[in-house]
């Protein structure tokens, strides 16, 4: 079985454990952006992660080269690195930033969980990134859903939407069940970006971490991403304004959003 490698084992006090992945459940970048930016804001430092070999085809994540005047430079492989932020108040942080695995989801669930019950995580976040139909000019949708009944007044507190969905699954869900199994307590944040969009969405990620910070109490500087957020809103506006066919898509999307 594979085993996580760790550079380091600091002494954490009750950390939350906040998830992000690259790949299907990264639409607009939300999942994968939103660990990016929490990493850099919270000064978090590598301390662990996770061997790629045997969870991912590499026909489908290949590796990345880097080749300057005929000569190979650097092979980049896809990676799978854990981070840690202490001197909170409160709850430590552990980050986690991957690929969705392709294979052997319960192995790369269980060594998630094993480093949970190792370091005492108190509760476990997974961040996820759907496109929708809805617009953009009503605030971004954040919804979530959660593996034990507890948490339920603690999502509804938050002022986030209750998930409904029937159809194929991220490692997200099959995250929240395995830990479910073991007795721990976890929460799936989803934002939901424009389909229209396709593209990175600021907006979308500040909201989902805006929702996370509300969550678990703990002070983060998130004023830089909001302006990002806002700025973005704006290039949107002026890309709207020169397009008739978005401006009558957004505007069906606005008619059904109200009903």
């Amino acid at each position: 079985m594979e085993q996580i490698i760790y550079l380091e084992k600091p002494n954490l006090y009750q950390p939350y454990l906040i998830v992000g992945f690259e790949g299907w459940p990264n639409a607009a970048d939300i999942s994968s952006f939103a660990i990016q930016h929490l990493v850099e804001i919270s000064k978090a430092k590598k301390f662990a992660s996770i061997p790629t070999e045997g969870f991912y085809q590499i026909t489908s994540s290949r590796p990345v080269a880097i080749i300057k005047g005929g000569r190979l430079v650097e092979l980049k492989s896809q990676s799978n690195h854990f981070y840690y932020s202490k001197n909170f108040p409160s709850n430590d942080l552990i980050l986690f930033y991957g690929m969705e695995p392709h294979l052997q989801w319960s192995v790369f669930a269980g060594l998630l969980l094993d480093l949970c019950e190792k370091f005492d995580v108190s509760q476990i976040f997974t961040i996820g990134g759907t496109f929708d139909y809805i617009p953009h000019t009503y605030p971004p949708m954040v919804s979530a859903l959660f593996n034990h009944e507890d948490l339920r007044q603690q999502v509804i507190q938050a002022g986030l939407g209750l998930t409904e969905y029937t159809g194929p699954i991220s490692i997200h869900t099959f995250l929240l069940e395995a830990a479910r199994k073991r007795g721990l307590k976890a929460i799936s944040l989803w934002g939901h970006a424009p389909q229209y969009l396709q593209t990175r969405n600021m907006k979308v990620v500040y909201s989902v971490l805006k929702s996370l910070v509300d969550l678990i109490k703990i002070e983060l500087d998130l004023d830089e991403l909001k302006r990002a957020g806002d700025f973005f809103d704006q290039q949107v506006n002026h890309l709207v304004e020169q397009d008739p066919k978005l401006q009558e898509i957004i505007n069906k999307l606005e008619e059904v959003y109200r009903q």
